[in-house]
């Protein structure tokens, strides 16, 4: 049972990553990463169990992309726009950083 939970949260997560970087442009897999590091937070802040799998597995997991990230990183790299490279990295690693310490926050706060 606990199978069909997870590819459901992680239909419902890659559905939530591809709507982001579809209407935003260029900022979508960014928007993408903070929602699921908040995601992430706020479930492991206040479930346990399957819950939290559901929602930071599944969800969050099938939300944030590392990949998508590397991939565009080494492009811009590759192309001789290092600071490019840099920024998204940093931009990425930190807001998600930002993200998963407020989710915590709130998450614990609540519990």
């Amino acid at each position: 049972m606990i199978i069909l939970l997870l590819a459901a949260a992680g239909a419902l997560g890659a559905v939530l990553r591809l709507t982001a970087d579809h209407y935003l442009p260029g900022r979508g897999i960014l928007v993408a990463n903070a929602l699921g590091s908040l995601v992430a937070g706020l479930a492991t802040g206040l479930l346990a169990g399957a819950a939290l799998e559901f929602w930071v597995t599944g969800v969050a997991g099938a939300l944030t992309t590392f990949s998508t990230v590397s991939a565009s990183t080494a492009r811009d790299a590759l192309s001789g726009r290092l600071a490019a490279a840099v920024g998204s990295w940093a931009a990425h690693l930190s807001t998600g950083l930002l993200a998963v310490g407020l989710g915590l926050a709130l998450g614990i706060g609540w519990s």
